[in-house]
């Protein structure tokens, strides 16, 4: 008796312990979003959609999200020619507003099994965002038949980022870093599709670039927890019924019976909430309407998955008046990462960094890079970070890794630009000396100063006025407003690598 007691208060415990993880399941916070932003000062693209695919989409998603889109949210195009989501009453801080069923929208998770009809092995291979636009891609082919035709239907055809833009457009952004990522984005697109066809999913390369661009400008990830409540419940009732069947049928004892489903409960436990965070396990989602939300870095903002309800909701940290533009934060990403999957430059980001890919090339060029510099960067473990190149904040000071880069520079024997041998210091002052000079070089190898690229931009939007900008425009203004950003950085880190090594 007292074994059996022993074995049903430890099922006890362990209830109660799965409760309180399921109470506090992960949250999945967002990383890539729409391509369109909210803050009106922001360049961007514009997406146009058709006005009877528009409706079709709005009468389907008020049937999936209940309530909210009709009293808490209303889809609108604002006076930019921008759509997105409005609030149509105050919306409270920290309080769900918008919720949407995990059941239709499309998502992938680590280690998750191949759909039908695709090879395993190469669904194994395809990247995250690869797996997520093949779905999309699958979804579409379906037609009528798919539960997400109306959302498909009403996702954007034409993205105006770099990807698409001649080589001439993506050399006036004066940023060879950007140029570089274009480069590889382009190879790395050019193979999904042969991934794709290998697999059993044929179609042209412009419905693949169509379903990768609107995966990398609207889904989100987070942690994935394993299963979803229903099938946590499911294996739990099952598991409770072999309990009272297996001493029943005379299969064993009580005891025996207890201990298993004790067993049970616990692999359930260590299934879905250890090994995700052990082996870090993710999610991606593309998840209707909430992909239509537009961005805004400083709002404090959170999309998580309910666990209970088996859905996706959308949080604030700040409230929103009725009638102001809800919007929401993707994150932490530099105006490199915005304008290259986005489509958009957001003017003094706290995120935009500025990335230096000729870096030793200007070291090289100033003080001369010693014998055997590579190789200790090599053993170091920068080899790849090299390639990338110095990378500096938005505050104008390098990254960590560029920081220990020079150090390993300095250490095997590189002169500072004042002729001193350059082994490093506690103060970093020879290192950020070397810096310095490769970004001063830099500046100067740019074609236009900040000061020309404010005057163009100003210039440009003054001629506008209030009317909409045409293609070739809206273009040269993301454009002039992305050097500025850049330029500003350049300036921003001479400054404050002048003051440090005074």
């Amino acid at each position: 008796r007292a074994a059996t007691m022993k074995l049903v208060f430890t099922w006890c415990l362990v209830l109660v312990l799965c409760e309180l993880t399921y109470s506090a399941a992960p949250r999945a916070r967002l990383r890539h979003a729409p391509h369109e932003v909210g803050a009106a000062s922001v360049c961007r693209a514009v997406s146009v959609m058709d006005a009877a695919a528009d409706r079709a989409f709005l009468d389907w998603a008020s049937d999936k999200c209940g309530d909210a889109l009709s009293t808490n949210v209303e889809l609108v195009t604002f006076s930019s020619g921008l759509r997105g989501l409005r609030a149509k009453q105050d919306l409270s801080a920290r309080s769900p507003f918008l919720s949407w069923p995990a059941g239709y929208a499309l998502q992938t998770t680590t280690g998750m099994r191949h759909p039908k009809g695709v090879d395993r092995d190469v669904w194994r291979s395809l990247d995250w965002y690869s797996q997520l636009a093949c779905l999309l891609i699958l979804e579409k082919k379906a037609g009528t038949t798919s539960d997400l035709a109306a959302w498909i239907q009403a996702l954007p055809r034409d993205f105006d980022t770099p990807y698409g833009w001649r080589d001439a457009d993506v050399a006036e952004l004066h940023y060879p870093a950007l140029e570089q990522a274009v480069s590889r984005q382009r190879e790395a697109w050019a193979r999904v599709r042969s991934q794709l066809e290998a697999g059993g999913v044929s179609c042209p390369q412009a419905e693949v670039e169509w379903a990768l661009h609107c995966v990398r400008t609207r889904a989100f990830s987070g942690a994935y927890e394993g299963s979803t409540f229903q099938e946590r419940v499911g294996l739990v009732v099952f598991a409770g019924l072999l309990t009272v069947l297996y001493p029943v049928i005379g299969a064993g004892t009580i005891e025996q019976s207890l201990t298993g489903a004790v067993a049970v409960l616990v692999f359930l436990v260590a299934r879905d909430f250890g090994m995700p965070k052990v082996l870090d396990l993710k999610r991606y989602v593309l998840c209707p309407l909430i992909d239509m939300i537009n961005h805004d870095s400083r709002v404090s903002s959170d999309v998580a998955y309910q666990v209970f309800s088996n859905a996706f909701s959308v949080t604030r940290e700040e409230a929103v008046p009725a009638g102001e533009e809800v919007l929401i934060s993707y994150g932490p990403r530099s105006n490199d990462q915005l304008l290259q999957y986005h489509g958009f430059v957001e003017p003094g980001s706290r995120f935009d960094v500025f990335v230096m890919p000729r870096f030793l090339e200007h070291i090289e060029a100033e003080v001369g890079v010693p014998d055997g510099a590579l190789d200790a960067i090599n053993t170091a473990g920068y080899s790849q970070a090299i390639r990338r190149g110095a990378r500096l904040t938005h505050e104008g000071c390098p990254d960590e890794l560029t920081l220990s880069m020079l150090r390993v520079l300095c250490a095997a024997g590189t002169s500072s630009p004042g002729g001193a041998s350059a082994r490093g210091g506690g103060d970093d002052k020879r290192e950020l000396a070397l810096l310095l000079a490769a970004c001063r070089r830099e500046a100067a190898a740019l074609p236009t100063t900040r000061a020309a690229d404010v005057e163009a931009l100003a210039t440009l939007e003054e001629a506008a006025g209030t009317r909409k900008l045409k293609e070739k425009e809206a273009r040269t203004r993301t454009i002039l407003a992305f050097r500025v950003e850049k330029k500003m950085l350049l300036d921003k880190a001479i400054a404050y690598l002048s003051a440090q090594t005074m």
